[in-house]
């Protein structure tokens, strides 16, 4: 009988162990699937910041929400920037657009002793990080105060004016001695691109306002651009493109065929016209973004129009 309840309790004992590894590797899982960012190296000499680490594969970085760096393929980043304050904590939040920042302390970075008097303190500026998104992925808005935050912190009152593309959380507050912090601007997942406004006061006074666009994308045409021919003149005549896209038979001013397409955003692309045997080309009429057919740079989410001018001969 003793031997049977000592073998019993072996065996709750292993459980436990068992327990508790389970336990642990559940701990260690959820803490590396928060944290997106790792840095191995943050210091500071002067005002010469250099930050090293790994991240997401070709992320934009940013550093206290502002953009500094991009990681490469495989997400090995490496920023440089002279002329940065260090902030009076000396730590600085370092995000690749996930959902949580990593935290590091700046070396050769002194924290003050004691913060400056603020009571004049005031918001200064907001500003958003990056503020073009694909929805849902986050953004970082910063808030930065005109000197360091007293005792207690300074609180910002935070909204967005388009809560199905953006949301801020009700307010941020800046640490005291601090002079800026950081929110999350979660966005929605879209079918079609919206902007919305972020706004920071102080004390409900509107007077206190600052304010930052943020404009969300569907995935499409966050990465793709259109440029349309508009026909013109009373001529005859082609258009074509390079690369290929473009193919449009004017007649009469009339257009048919392949008379707009979409290219991947920052495409150059050129505009060729040719005259049918009856018409001349009297050149382009100058619309915005199309000033020069030769070498149009298609930009995200916008058509560019271009006309053309064939007139009978």
């Amino acid at each position: 009988m003793a031997s049977s309840r000592k073998a019993l309790s072996g065996a709750y004992a292993r459980l436990a162990v068992v327990g508790v590894l389970v336990l642990i590797g559940a701990l260690l899982v959820a803490s590396e699937a928060q944290a997106a960012v790792s840095i191995s190296r943050a210091e500071l000499s002067g005002t010469q910041l250099r930050i090293e680490g790994q991240a997401s594969a070709n992320r934009t970085i940013t550093v206290d929400g502002v953009a500094m760096g991009t990681s490469d393929g495989s997400g090995r980043f490496r920023i440089e920037r002279s002329g940065f304050t260090a902030p009076a904590d000396c730590t600085v939040d370092v995000n690749d657009g996930s959902a949580t920042a990593a935290s590091a302390r700046l070396s050769g970075c002194t924290v003050s002793s004691t913060p400056p008097p603020s009571s004049s303190a005031s918001l200064s500026s907001l500003t958003v990080s990056p503020t073009d998104v694909v929805g849902p992925d986050p953004a970082t808005g910063t808030v930065t105060l005109s000197s360091a935050a007293p005792s207690g912190g300074f609180t910002v009152e935070l909204t967005s004016d388009n809560t199905a593309a953006a949301t801020v959380p009700p307010s941020v507050t800046v640490p005291a001695g601090s002079t800026r912090a950081t929110f999350t601007v979660s966005t929605k997942e879209l079918t079609n691109a919206q902007s919305a406004v972020i706004v920071g006061t102080v004390g409900g006074d509107f007077a206190t306002e600052r304010h930052a666009v943020i404009t969300v994308w569907d995935p499409f045409h966050f990465s793709n651009g259109s440029i349309a021919i508009i026909p013109g003149g009373n001529g005859s005549g082609r258009l074509t493109s390079q690369p290929t896209g473009i193919d449009c038979t004017i007649t009469g001013g009339h257009g048919s065929g392949s008379c707009s397409a979409f290219f991947p955003t920052g495409t150059i692309v050129r505009l060729d016209a040719r005259p049918a045997a009856n018409s001349s080309f009297q050149g382009w009429r100058g619309l915005p973004g199309c000033s020069d057919p030769s070498k149009i740079r298609v930009a995200r989410g916008t058509t560019i129009n271009c006309q053309p001018g064939f007139s009978l001969k």
